[in-house]
């Protein structure tokens, strides 16, 4: 029952959602929100064998660039399990950009994001930690 709600709430979400723009690589709804936050990931299939990044907000302030750093918001989910790994979604992670401080997926995956933009990576198991494919959800509240 209960994997019958979460099915309906991704559908639910999908149908309304219809927000941001993709990257060009990403063709259907991941994560599923509510209230504004990131709870689970729908059934994908296959993981990926590339990055794939997608755009679900695109921000309006400061680019993160190489050598500043930048202020997230986020959580990641296994793939394949759905299982939420790390949660920074309360209380901000700050890492170094550009600076080979973060995981690879991240200095390739958030090149050019804005302040206020939220956006999803999906990190093939060969570059994510562990070697377990990953869905990081991010959003960028500040860049120093």
């Amino acid at each position: 029952m209960k994997n019958l709600r979460l099915i309906s709430l991704a559908l639910t979400v999908i149908a309304v959602a219809g927000c941001g723009s993709s990257s060009g690589h990403a063709s259907k709804e991941v994560v599923v929100w509510r209230d504004g936050k990131p709870i689970g990931i729908s059934d994908q299939g296959a993981p990926p064998k590339k990055l794939i990044v997608k755009d679900v907000k695109v921000g309006s302030g400061k680019v993160l660039a190489k050598g500043s750093t930048g202020t997230f918001r986020y959580r990641n989910f296994d793939y394949r399990t759905g299982q939420n790994y790390e949660d920074w979604w309360e209380e901000p992670f700050h890492t170094g950009f550009g600076k080979g401080e973060s995981l690879g997926a991240w200095e390739v995956g958030l090149k050019g994001m804005r302040v206020g933009g939220i956006r999803e990576l999906i990190v093939p198991a060969k570059e994510a930690y562990g070697h377990v494919p990953e869905i990081y959800v991010l959003k960028l509240v500040a860049v120093s």
